[in-house]
């Protein structure tokens, strides 16, 4: 269990009404982008996807959705680590 004392030990201190730091905004930005890599890909995949879960019928939404946001996870996340691993 961490307390509140735990982050000033840290050095991360929150101030009221401060700018976010920049590794909140590139985590922001990796987000957007990873969203519309796999928008991209979803959109021209889609219909190999659709022929793909139709035996499924009525859960084939479903299956598309979690189709959808695992290529976001992993684009986010493959974006995040080749950032990290660049900037050290």
């Amino acid at each position: 269990m961490t307390t509140p004392n735990r982050g000033r030990e840290n050095g991360h201190r929150r101030i009221a009404g401060a700018a976010p730091d920049a590794d909140a905004l590139y985590r922001f930005l990796e987000c957007l982008v990873g969203g519309g890599a796999a928008a991209v890909l979803f959109l021209f995949s889609l219909p190999a996807l659709v022929e793909l879960t139709s035996p499924f019928r009525s859960l084939s939404p479903m299956w598309l959705v979690f189709a959808f946001l695992f290529a976001w996870l992993a684009f986010w996340a493959v974006i995040g680590a080749s950032r990290e691993r660049i900037h050290g």
